[in-house]
């Protein structure tokens, strides 16, 4: 699997496209509402929560 963004590379307001916590859907994109994740880094992806009310596991910064 191709590297995650760690903690230090998430911003609030920036776009991520994130799987989420507790569902078998695709991958959704929104902007970071806050960054949930305790440790820097984890081989699943920074959890964290979406503006829109989504938790999920970052796998990739989006597009602005």
């Amino acid at each position: 699997m191709a590297d995650t963004p760690n903690k230090a590379a998430l911003e609030r307001g920036m776009t991520v496209v994130v799987d989420q916590t507790g569902a078998d859907e695709d991958e959704l994109i929104g902007e970071v509402g806050a960054v949930l994740e305790d440790e820097s880094t984890h081989p699943d992806g920074v959890l964290v929560k979406l503006k829109s009310g989504v938790t999920g596991r970052v796998k990739r910064i989006g597009e602005p």
